[in-house]
């Protein structure tokens, strides 16, 4: 754990710099002073809204093992997203797993795999935005390369997936065949994470469900658009009206680049990079990005924190459950 944060500060620390480096602070603060800060309470409203919308997806995945509350999974999805935000290692998602699992008497590792299926489900959406605006928008032949190679990547983990599903013996024989010379333990790892794969995938039933989840990821992704499109509104951005989709797409993936906890310097950077797109200079992008992230974190970590001391589970103890 000391060494992941530790390479987490590290890189935390270059992207700082790169996002730093040519930024007037004099203009930063002249940008933040102009900005109309009402508009952030309907944008916080709609970062809770998502975080709701969440849990309510999450339901219907866990549907098949378990009828789970809604309030007991949006608990247990505060929970995760505060740990990311306060713990290295991007332990959230098994903090959520642990959090429903202890509650709900679920098992921790089928909650785990239902969470994987979301990130399938996440990228797939978020995807989806971005071929819409590499077909209907024009953009930088850069980003439609590196759109492009997202595909390419997303369509070999499909295929991949689907190929572990059908000949599941075989390709986990592969992979340790491959893997074990490397490393005993990064081969473990391997297989505990495809089985949950596997078993996420196994849960899902039927065309009803996948289109429930399906209609709630896109639910989800486009009103973090809108709160975006509310900051853009509060720094009085003037941008075409794929900008808050795109910028949520590269922000996204982005901050999977591991960092230090709450994504500090890759979210700078990369908000940066975006607004550069449409030419907004590096200190009102930084001022930008510094309240567009502070009005999802904060709330996010608060409301985390809260249930975490009303679940009576303690942060040393969710650390040591991910050991």
């Amino acid at each position: 754990m000391k060494i992941k944060l530790f390479v987490g500060i590290v890189i935390s620390l270059v992207f700082l710099y790169l996002a730093l480096r040519n930024v007037s602070y004099g203009n930063l603060v002249i940008s933040l002073q102009k900005a109309d800060y009402l508009y952030l309470i309907p944008a916080i409203l709609l970062v809770l809204l998502t975080m709701w919308l969440r849990a309510i997806r999450w339901r219907y995945l866990l549907e098949p093992i378990k009828r789970v509350k809604n309030h007991s999974l949006f608990s247990a999805v505060m929970i995760g997203f505060m740990a990311n935000n306060v713990l290295p290692a991007r332990i959230g998602e098994f903090v959520r797993a642990y959090a429903v699992g202890r509650k709900e008497n679920l098992s921790k590792s089928l909650s785990l795999a239902t969470i994987l299926v979301e990130r399938i489900f996440d990228g797939f959406t978020l995807l989806a935005f971005l071929l819409g605006i590499l077909i209907f928008f024009p953009v930088p032949d850069w980003l439609k390369k590196a759109g492009i190679s997202a595909f390419v990547f997303y369509a070999l983990i499909i295929v991949f997936l689907v190929l572990l599903k059908r000949y599941k013996e075989n390709m986990l024989k592969f992979l340790n065949y491959i893997l074990s010379p490397i490393s005993k333990r990064l081969s473990h790892k391997t297989d505990e994470i495809l089985m949950s794969f596997i078993a996420g995938f196994d849960i899902l039933k039927g065309k009803k469900q996948i289109a429930l989840i399906l209609l709630y990821s896109f639910s989800i992704w486009t009103i973090y658009a809108v709160l975006t499109l509310l900051v853009f509104i509060s720094f009085n951005f003037n941008l075409p009206v794929y900008a808050p989709f795109l910028l949520t797409v590269i922000l996204t993936f982005g901050v999977m680049i591991p960092s230090s906890p709450g994504f500090i310097g890759t979210y700078q950077y990369f908000c940066i990079m975006g607004l550069a797109l449409w030419g907004i200079k590096e200190s009102d992008a930084l001022g930008f990005s510094l309240v567009y992230h502070a009005s999802q974190y904060i709330p996010v970590t608060s409301l985390g924190l809260f249930y975490l001391w009303k679940e009576n589970i303690s942060l040393k103890e969710i650390r040591g459950e991910e050991k």
